[in-house]
C-alpha cells in the first residue's frame, strides 16, 4: 500500500475516532480535551510520515546522481617503478568522489563500474600500467615503441565490481624504471575515467 493510501486511510480512521470520542463525551471541557490530543497525535503522524516521504526523496536522488569522473594528467610526466599517476585536471567528477592531489577514486556505493585509461606516449618508450581496486590489479596495459613511432595513444577499457569504499586508481608497474606520459602540443593527454553501470 502507498504512503498516499496509508496517510489518507489513517485520517480517516482518526475522523473517526474523533467523532465518537466527541459524541461520548457529557461536557465541553471533555470534548476539547479529547479533540486537543486527537489533533496532536494526528500531527504526530503527519510529521512523521512527512519525514519518511523526505527521506524517500533523498533516496531516489542518491540513486539517479550516479558516479561518474573524468580527468587528464596536465604535463610531461616520467614516473618510476609502482607509482600512482596523478591525473590532476578533472573535467567532470559527479559526487566528488575522485582526489585530483592523490589520483584516486574513492567509490561510494557498491556495483559494477567501467573504468578506462588512455596513455599517451612518444617514440623510444616504454609505459606499462595497471588498474587497481584496493591494490588488487584489474587490468594492465602495456606500450613499448620504438625510435620511428612517433605520437602514440592507447585506450584499455576494464568492467569490473567495486564494493563501497574501495579505492581505484592507474600506478605503473615493476619493469621499467621510466615510463614517460607525454602531453603533446598540450592538449593530447593521458586520461582516465570511471562510471557506475549497475
Amino acid at each position: 500500500m502507498s504512503l498516499w493510501v496509508r496517510l489518507y486511510v489513517g485520517i480517516l480512521l482518526l475522523q473517526r475516532v474523533l467523532s465518537k470520542s466527541i459524541s461520548n463525551g457529557t461536557t465541553i471541557e471533555n470534548r476539547t480535551d479529547t479533540l486537543e490530543k486527537s489533533s496532536e497525535l494526528l500531527l504526530l503522524r503527519i510529521n512523521s510520515i512527512s519525514d519518511i516521504l523526505t527521506s524517500l526523496q533523498t533516496n531516489v536522488q542518491r540513486e539517479d546522481k550516479r558516479p561518474l569522473f573524468y580527468v587528464e594528467l596536465s604535463e610531461d610526466t616520467h614516473l618510476n617503478t609502482n607509482s600512482i599517476l596523478k591525473f590532476d585536471i578533472q573535467v567532470i567528477d559527479e559526487g566528488n568522489n575522485f582526489n585530483t592531489g592523490d589520483g584516486i577514486f574513492v567509490a561510494p556505493i557498491s556495483g559494477v563500474y567501467l573504468f578506462s585509461w588512455t596513455i599517451q606516449t612518444q617514440f623510444s618508450q616504454h609505459v606499462q600500467t595497471e588498474l587497481r581496486v584496493d591494490n588488487i590489479v584489474k587490468g594492465k596495459q602495456l606500450m613499448s615503441l620504438g625510435a620511428g613511432a612517433g605520437y602514440f595513444g592507447t585506450t584499455r577499457n576494464v568492467l569490473c565490481t567495486v564494493n563501497k569504499g574501495d579505492h581505484v586508481w592507474i600506478q605503473t608497474d615493476n619493469h621499467y624504471t621510466d615510463h614517460y606520459f607525454d602531453d603533446i602540443n598540450g592538449g593530447v593527454r593521458s586520461s582516465f575515467m570511471g562510471m557506475f553501470i549497475q
